[in-house]
């Protein structure tokens, strides 16, 4: 894998799944899907990944000279994910944020491989029919599709619609804690786990279905207990049992980096980002 396309580049996941490539010394092109990119701290996420000769950025109505760049094989990448957690995913169906992408795609022909990062909860039939049509457009255009499905995911520049971001910003804020209708409790990964072992997934070349796991019994409440959530809260959100699919592939992130250094990097930059203010 030499170049990647990411869209919705300073999202949560996509954004770690950026520093994640180029670290690997990876090309990476960041599209920003134009009027979707809201992102606060923007300017300091592109400070993070703008040092790297690896990485260009631009937005969507750029795409045409990406196009005149060659034939050689590329890596598309969408987080749906992020869309869906955000209330975003209504960008998708504008005929001005599909038509560029699609006809980036099928200039590739079938040096294009095409990866989709999606809400577990697509799999329990909790899916949006904009999301679906988007996909289904996408899959008319390439055969080599990845499909990856994540249960919750937590650390540095989580939004502050998740539940754990919500606590910790309690230390600078005055706001009520809730848990989002569409925050899966069932599991939880830190996102840089997420972001390595997604890397590791494509890289296999298998296309197909892969849903990662923490591998740790009742792993988001464990987390939330240790950010001294309100067990009450904990409790009436408990998830129901995903029953998966025989053709689905479960995979585990490995090595889980400890929680309490994990959640000390999403501490951190919160605290760095709030401070000042």
């Amino acid at each position: 894998m030499d170049k990647v396309i990411i869209f919705g580049i300073y999202e949560f996941v996509s954004f770690h799944a950026c520093k994640t490539l180029l670290n690997n010394g990876v090309e990476v092109t960041g599209i920003q899907i134009d009027g979707a990119e809201d992102s606060p701290f923007l300017e300091e996420k592109r400070l993070e990944v703008g040092r790297n000769a690896n990485f260009s950025e631009r937005f969507l109505s750029e795409l045409k000279p990406i196009r005149e760049e060659g034939t050689t094989p590329i890596t598309f990448l969408f987080s749906i994910y992020d869309l869906y957690m955000q209330n975003k995913e209504m960008v998708l169906q504008k005929e001005k944020t599909i038509s560029p992408i699609i006809q980036c795609i099928k200039d590739y022909h079938n040096k294009a491989n095409i990866v989709f990062i999606l809400p577990i909860q697509m799999l329990r039939g909790e899916q949006e029919k904009t999301i679906e049509t988007f996909i289904e457009r996408i899959k008319g255009c390439c055969k080599n599709i990845q499909m990856v499905y994540l249960p919750a995911v937590y650390g540095p520049w989580q939004p502050s619609s998740y539940l754990y971001q919500q606590a910790i910003l309690s230390k600078w804020i005055k706001q009520d804690i809730i848990i989002a209708e569409r925050e899966w409790t069932g599991d939880v990964l830190f996102v840089e786990d997420a972001a390595r072992t997604i890397i590791k997934t494509i890289e296999t070349g298998h296309h197909g279905n892969f849903i990662l796991e923490s591998g740790k019994q009742n792993y988001w409440e464990v987390c939330a207990d240790y950010l001294q959530i309100d067990s009450e809260l904990i409790r009436k959100h408990r998830f129901v049992p995903l029953s998966v699919d025989h053709q689905i592939d479960v995979v585990s992130v490995g090595k889980v980096t400890p929680i309490a250094e994990s959640i000390s990097k999403q501490m951190d930059l919160v605290q760095r980002l709030y401070s000042k203010n």
